[in-house]
């Protein structure tokens, strides 16, 4: 009921749902589970042209909104978000329509979120690692040609020593699991759900705990 409630982004149901969860034991991260199954079926009627981005944003909001008021995850308190993200789509790569939609997601579900457009540059991203320190670091990128270029970028953020204190997604058409393996990633992102789950785990990471693999 609760998925069908999310799919459905019906807010007042998923948050009754969730409370009656609460009620009967079910622990804060099992419930989160099930609100992500919701959310990746509302992804897949996204990618069937059914759903559009006001609607994954409307979903981000009822997870925001459950999070914030129902379920319980120690650590937070300590943040002024549940984390701030850098992400971008890197040089000579000018697709960004599933970057923007996982940045307005991200920021929907309470992440500050600083994004560097389309076709950014080594120079900016590491400039912007610097200045705003960020938890998670995306790059996206489509052309076959974008793998080198994220791969240059992370040479030149290890290089800096900012890679020691952020964690990397990379994700779009241009990289796969095996790449991001190469690459040095700390994970690939196939999916606005994939990339939402990742961000939270590793926040929860950083905080203790970890999510169940789900």
């Amino acid at each position: 009921m609760l998925v069908d409630s999310m799919r459905e982004l019906d807010e007042l149901r998923v948050l009754q749902y969730s409370v009656e969860m609460m009620a009967e034991g079910i622990s804060s991260l099992e419930i989160f589970d099930k609100l992500l199954e919701g959310i990746s079926e509302v992804d897949a009627l996204y990618e069937a042209g059914r759903y559009f981005i006001a609607d994954l944003i409307m979903a981000g909001h009822i997870l925001k909104s459950v999070m914030t008021k129902v379920l319980v995850f120690r650590g937070f308190e300590e943040y002024s978000s549940f984390g701030t993200v850098v992400i971008a789509t890197v040089r000579g790569d000018i697709h960004e329509l599933g970057k923007n939609v996982i940045t307005e997601l991200l920021k929907s579900n309470g992440f500050t979120v600083y994004d560097l457009g389309a076709d950014a540059a080594i120079e900016s991203i590491v400039r912007a690692v610097r200045e705003y320190s960020p938890h998670i670091l995306i790059l996206s990128g489509t052309l076959k040609k974008s793998a080198d270029e994220m791969a240059a970028c992370v040479r030149a953020l290890k290089t800096t020593g900012l890679c020691e204190r952020l964690r990397l997604i990379v994700g779009g058409g241009a990289v796969t699991p095996q790449t991001a393996l190469e690459l040095g990633a700390d994970a690939y992102s196939a999916s606005v759900k994939d990339c939402l789950k990742t961000c939270y785990d590793f926040m929860l990471q950083a905080t203790g705990e970890t999510l169940k693999n789900g």
